[in-house]
């Protein structure tokens, strides 16, 4: 049977983790960005299954595969170990609530977050301000982005990745890729927009869709990531920058 203590103690040795690779929480106007493999973690999947929510609980469940369910439990544990350490709040308590389209929320903290995971890998990140969004993908990307080119690239994308050749050309498609998905995960609108309505360049002030859960304008940085790897995270123009902390 699953104690309390076995729920400290994940959070311990989570916590201290974060604080080993630097982490401290965000102050006004900042945003954190946390990245790890999850596979190590894996043995300490049942202490942090005892940290999840009922409904955290039957969405891990429904994975089919083992390393499906290991990386989204201790995703969603580290996850809020993370906002339990940002937020001075013990981890199982932080009470998420979601928008229509399932953008996370934290009502009442001034705080925004996000979480991406692909293989075993697990992105966080966390904003004082209006909005924040992150997504990571494996590279080389197990489909064929060429595939969905169409529906991903404005015009002005198409022409500039039409360029390149090969490998480079893959790459561009998937650092585009993670970018809007970003931005959409920001804005809080999923792939209800269509990615090729938005554009992504680094740096750029992107305009909210209309509908947008988020109206301020988005701004989307690439992510330093392990070998093998790619990523972005979106900010809200209220958030001046971010820190890569890598566990």
């Amino acid at each position: 049977m699953l104690t309390q203590a076995n729920s400290s103690r994940f959070t311990h040795r989570a916590a201290a983790a974060l604080r080993a690779c630097g982490f401290i929480p965000p102050t006004g106007n900042e945003a954190r960005v946390i990245v790890f493999d999850s596979a190590p973690w894996w043995p300490l999947r049942h202490e942090a299954a005892s940290m999840l929510s009922s409904s955290e609980t039957s969405r891990a469940a429904r994975f089919r595969h083992a390393l499906d369910h290991d990386t989204y439990v201790i995703a969603h544990a580290f996850w809020r170990v993370s906002l339990g350490l940002a937020l001075h709040a013990d981890p199982a308590q932080i009470a998420f609530s979601r928008s229509p389209e399932g953008q996370p929320q934290l009502p009442g903290t001034g705080m925004s977050t996000s979480l991406s995971h692909s293989g075993t890998m697990v992105a966080i990140a966390m904003a004082r301000g209006a909005a924040v969004g992150v997504d990571i993908e494996g590279f080389p990307a197990r489909t064929n982005l060429q595939d969905i080119a169409g529906v991903l690239c404005t015009a002005g994308e198409t022409t500039a990745i039409s360029l390149l050749d090969g490998e480079a050309r893959t790459r561009a498609l998937l650092e585009l890729w993670t970018r809007k998905e970003a931005l959409l995960k920001a804005f809080g609108v999923g792939l209800r927009v269509a990615p090729a309505s938005i554009q992504a360049a680094v740096g750029v002030p992107v305009a909210a869709p209309p509908d947008a859960a988020c109206k301020p304008p988005c701004r989307v940085h690439p992510l330093t990531m392990p070998v093998g790897w790619l990523g972005a995270v979106a900010l809200s123009e209220d958030v001046a920058g971010h820190t890569f902390h890598h566990v």
